[in-house]
């Protein structure tokens, strides 16, 4: 994941990205205003943060202690796996 500093982004995208975060529960856009000057505020403080992850390809808010979570076993990095083999007799 990539923190991303507010700002970096234009005042268009960094609008979009709060009303889109803020439009995820549910929220119609009309009444979402305090819950846009909220996300605002806690960005503007450093509460939350920007962050885009690269294998989803998406940007998101999230607080400033935020920690990814580890690695499914799938994703981690290749990895060599030896099979029991029944032991040879090499001398004869």
């Amino acid at each position: 994941m990539i923190k991303i500093p507010v700002d970096e982004l234009s005042a268009d995208a960094l609008e979009a990205l709060i009303e889109e975060f803020v439009s995820r529960d549910g929220t119609d856009l009309a009444e979402a205003g305090a819950k846009i000057a909220q996300v605002r505020g806690q960005l503007r403080c450093g509460a939350v943060m920007i962050v885009y992850d690269e294998a989803s390809e998406s940007a998101n808010i999230v607080p400033k202690d935020y920690r990814p979570p580890a690695a499914r076993d799938e994703e981690e990095a290749p990895r060599i796996v030896y099979d029991e083999e029944s032991p040879r007799d090499f001398g004869e």
